[in-house]
């Protein structure tokens, strides 16, 4: 059985099925595609890889919650946003039909998850059970989750989408924010990462990017992100206090980000229009700019 967790966008598949090819993975053992959220850089290719996977297992599900099939499903405001951002790289999202979907409830109740009546089991390996849980997350978007493997009534491995800051360092446990506009809520994010500590997982993977092992590591990027955000938070409202001018405010953060990554280049045209979108969702959920 093989589970794809998040896509991409559309432009992205081609790499993916190269991807799968190489490791020679068969596309009639994919069960679910579960997306972590509705953004174009996630599942927006989510459509096209399930038209492909279909037809190699017709009983191929994208397993997801209402509001992440609502918002794939009605994408071109998404898509509008994000080409005054990222032009072209944002390829198409187009409709899925209903029957692609497997609509599933997010796990709400972290310290007794194992219990959840909305795990499913995929497999029983050397005395082992594995099972797949999609737990509620929200606060970089409504509607993200963390998908996670669970082992034996453990988190073994999550996938933080974005619900754990972004990792742009090869050698340092150190984040970036992901404080997206329009849906960004820094409560809800802030809860939401709380909940996620508390699984205590083995190991984990960033959608931007990378992976950590041991549990050790996993806590303390967690707890590094948590720390970060409130600083990022309390950096927003002081620059803003200082002049209430958006360029100031990003040249002002720069920096921040520019040291606490190896690949984020502010100088960068794609990345520079991210710090901005960054910075700007900040100030939405502050009350200090509209959509």
């Amino acid at each position: 059985i093989s589970v794809l967790l998040d896509v991409g966008t559309s432009d992205d598949v081609k790499n993916v099925l190269e991807y799968f090819k190489l490791n020679n993975l068969s596309l009639s053992s994919f069960k679910y595609l579960v997306p972590t959220h509705h953004h174009f850089d996630h599942f927006g290719g989510g459509w096209k890889m399930y038209k492909i996977i279909s037809k190699e297992n017709p009983d191929v599900k994208i397993l997801a919650n209402e509001k992440t099939k609502g918002y794939l499903n009605d994408s071109d405001w998404h898509i509008a946003r994000g080409r005054s951002t990222f032009g072209d790289l944002v390829g198409e999202m187009n409709p899925i039909p209903d029957e692609a979907f497997k609509i599933v409830s997010p796990i709400m109740d972290f310290a007794n998850f194992n219990k959840s009546e909305t795990l499913i089991h995929l497999t029983d390996f050397n005395g082992h059970t594995y099972e797949l849980g999609l737990f509620n997350s929200p606060g970089h978007t409504p509607d993200h989750v963390c998908p996670a493997i669970i082992k034996d009534g453990a988190v073994d491995f999550i996938l933080l989408g974005e619900a754990g800051g972004t990792l742009y360092h090869s050698s340092k446990l150190e984040t970036l924010p992901t404080s997206m506009p329009p849906l960004y809520n820094y409560q809800d994010y802030m809860e939401s990462l709380a909940n996620i500590i508390s699984l205590g997982a083995n190991s984990c993977g960033f959608s931007h990017f990378g992976f950590l092992n041991k549990k050790e590591n996993v806590k303390e990027i967690l707890l590094e992100d948590q720390s970060f955000t409130r600083e990022y938070r309390s950096l927003i409202i002081k620059f803003y206090n200082e002049r209430p001018e958006t360029r100031y405010i990003v040249d002002k953060i720069g920096p921040y980000f520019k040291k606490r990554s190896e690949t984020f280049d502010i100088m960068h045209p794609i990345f520079s229009k991210m710090l901005v979108a960054l910075v700007f969702g900040m100030l939405m959920d502050l009350g200090y700019r509209k959509s």
